[in-house]
């Protein structure tokens, strides 16, 4: 009997230190997981934050941008306003509007100025090929061979 009680005794002690031993491995496995859980929402979190100073950043870059533009613009449809006088004054000039005075073409030697943009652009055309196929055969005549044996 003693011996039975002894066996029971030990094989007791024996299973609650398994499971004292899996209940603290499970405590210590989910203080360990919330550990990594506090870290991986502090990474995020310091992302997060860079990613949106960065962007408050571009959006303050934007719209200052945005109003130098506007307020070049205005500026510019002003000062043609002025210029146009559709701007009210009070010298008695309010409608007057700016009217070219020639009434031809301007001519060079009888041709238009668009006539001679193509002349020009042509003659530089040509002046390229030539010298394109001038560097050609030049290239294809002086063609040398160097034996690396005689190195």
């Amino acid at each position: 009997m003693k011996r039975k009680l002894l066996l029971s005794f030990v094989l007791t002690v024996l299973f609650l230190s398994i499971a004292v031993y899996s209940f603290a491995m499970d405590n210590m496995v989910n203080g360990v997981r919330n550990v990594v859980g506090g870290t991986e929402n502090a990474i995020e979190n310091f992302g997060n934050n860079v990613s949106n100073g960065v962007k408050s950043g571009l959006n303050t870059v934007t719209h200052g941008t945005e109003n130098v533009v506007t307020d070049v613009k205005d500026g510019m449809q002003n000062t043609s306003n002025s210029m146009m006088g559709t701007t009210t004054t009070n010298n008695g000039n309010n409608g007057y509007t700016a009217q070219r005075t020639a009434t031809n073409a301007v001519t060079v030697a009888g041709m238009t100025t668009n006539t001679w943009t193509w002349i020009i652009v042509g003659v530089t055309g040509a002046a390229i090929g030539i010298l394109v196929w001038s560097y050609i055969k030049q290239r294809n005549s002086n063609d040398i061979y160097i034996d690396s044996d005689e190195l």
